[in-house]
């Protein structure tokens, strides 16, 4: 690798915004595609980690270059004559830049980028000196900054970023993604239910709330009392109510959005009874604040995304001059292009970085377009031990060692949402080394037992959930390996961890077990 690294005279990276990037970043670029190892891509790229040691398997996302530049003050060149690689760096002293890129392109590097090994590991350990458990979960919520910004790159001028954050923000804690999402001028947010939406009212959220579950009679006087704007798709929900009731407590009309069921065949009006709809609630006097669509098909299908999108723009062309608001694009339409410039976009899972599906190409493509996992579960061993082999492990014996073999215990199971079914497929991986190490046996209700190539220290840390793309430990590769949502891995644990909230590179936030609500 050293002999295709290059004297670093410009760096280039996408950025909105004035850097100052601290001592100590360490910048490859590579200007050559290499024909091994494995992970370089197939572009010139720039690999950025933070701080100086620690190298090894440390490799973050690729960028795309334009031309921008980064002047370096001062540097120095290094060389790590022990790393197996040979990998020659430069240690920039101090960078700035007061210029903008014309030609922004899919990735986005902000200030506070991903969290390399060694800053997530001053977290983890300031976090287990606060938490009464060897397993936490950690949100890095700078994280989340990151991908609305880039979600914003996406959508049109006039396009607003309606937020969804049903699902506890799909995992990662309702109330500090809304915070995040405050902070980067989200004015309107999106949940599934009404109790969710109550749940937002009641903590001081006072944007926009739309719940996008279909509206039953009786969640009405919830909606009405906390000033929600439901979803409907049909005026049976109305049967029992006069138009007098359906007034807000300060004397403003309810607003609702229609949902069109444009192949979804979930919730919605169909497109030929649209009119009729309408008309039933123009009588009752109930505003309509939005009409809107949900896609069906994955990344890969956009064809069968841009059917739906011809019906539903037909649908609404009577209704475009009334004040009406029109969205289409959740995570997958905006990573299609697909009507990211009507009146919202409205992403969910694209928030906390999660692609919307889990085959290779659709989290190929997340990964490259920059969005960050913001969701992962670190853990330290509660015990480890040695043993020869012909020991069987876990639950029903279904792991045998096969010679003297390091096994740990971590203790978080099925319990706090590890599926079960990761029993002798799963793997964690090591934080500094990054070395994925199996689990062995059964996962039990509390626990998992992991293999390991030697001793582990006792402070050691293990990633049980990475926050990334990679195959077997993040939240799309486990998807893809459960056959499952990508959505389910970090929506399914559980309150007994310890939840851990970062930004700027600091713990901000913690939950001790089940002290976590939402």
């Amino acid at each position: 690798c050293s002999s295709r690294c290059q004297d670093v005279v410009s760096i280039r990276l996408y950025t909105t915004q004035h850097i100052n990037v601290a001592e100590g970043i360490i910048v490859f670029r590579i200007n050559t595609v290499p024909k091994t190892p494995s992970f370089f891509m197939f572009r010139p790229y720039i690999h950025i980690v933070r701080p100086l040691g620690s190298l090894k398997n440390q490799y973050s996302q690729k960028l795309h270059y334009i031309p921008f530049c980064l002047k370096a003050k001062s540097f120095r060149r290094k060389s790590f004559g022990n790393n197996p690689a040979q990998i020659t760096t430069w240690l920039i002293r101090e960078v700035t830049s007061n210029r903008k890129s014309d030609n922004m392109g899919p990735s986005l590097l902000s200030t506070n980028g991903p969290l390399d090994a060694a800053s997530t590991e001053d977290i983890a350990r300031e976090a287990f000196s606060r938490v009464i458990s060897p397993c936490i979960i950690h949100v890095n919520l700078d994280s989340v900054a990151h991908n609305v910004r880039l979600l914003k790159r996406m959508a049109g001028p006039n396009t607003e970023l309606m937020g969804v954050v049903k699902g506890g923000a799909y995992g990662s804690g309702i109330l500090p993604v809304v915070g995040v999402l405050k902070d980067e001028g989200c004015t309107h947010f999106a949940v599934a239910t009404v109790g969710e939406g109550v749940y937002l009212r009641k903590h001081a959220i006072t944007e926009k709330i739309t719940t996008l579950g279909n509206l039953v009679s009786c969640e009405i006087p919830a909606v009405l009392q906390y000033q929600l704007m439901p979803s409907v798709g049909w005026i049976n929900c109305f049967s029992t109510y006069n138009k007098d009731q359906l007034m807000y407590p300060d004397g403003t009309r309810l607003h609702v959005n229609i949902n069109i069921d444009t192949g979804m065949s979930r919730f919605g009006v169909q497109p030929e009874d649209l009119p009729e709809l309408i008309n039933n609630l123009e009588n009752l006097q109930v505003g309509i604040h939005s009409i809107y669509t949900h896609l069906q098909s994955s990344i890969t299908e956009k064809d069968e995304n841009q059917k739906q999108v011809d019906i539903y723009l037909k649908a609404i062309e009577p209704y475009k001059n009334r004040g009406i608001k029109f969205h289409v694009s959740a995570t997958t339409g905006c990573v299609q292009n697909l009507c990211t410039d009507l009146d919202y976009i409205r992403p969910g899972g694209a928030i906390t970085g999660l692609s919307s599906c889990s085959d290779r190409e659709s989290a190929s493509r997340f990964a490259e377009y920059g969005f960050r996992p913001a969701f992962s579960v670190i853990a330290r061993p509660a015990f480890f031990k040695q043993l020869p082999a012909g020991r069987f492990v876990g639950y029903d014996g279904t792991y045998e060692t096969r010679g003297e073999e390091w096994l740990a215990n971590i203790t978080t199971g099925w319990s706090d949402g590890l599926s079960r079914k990761l029993s002798n497929t799963g793997a964690v991986k090591r934080l500094l080394t990054g070395e994925k190490c199996p689990i062995v046996g059964r996962v039990s209700m509390d626990s998992i037992i992991i293999k390991l190539p030697e001793a582990p220290n006792q402070d050691e840390l293990f990633k049980v959930i990475t926050d990334d793309f990679d195959d077997e430990t993040s939240a799309v590769g486990i998807g893809r390996m459960l056959g499952a949502a990508v959505y389910e891995v970090p929506g399914n644990w559980s309150t007994r961890l310890p939840r851990v909230y970062s930004h700027g590179g600091k713990v901000t936030q913690i939950c001790q077990a089940l002290e976590y609500t939402n």
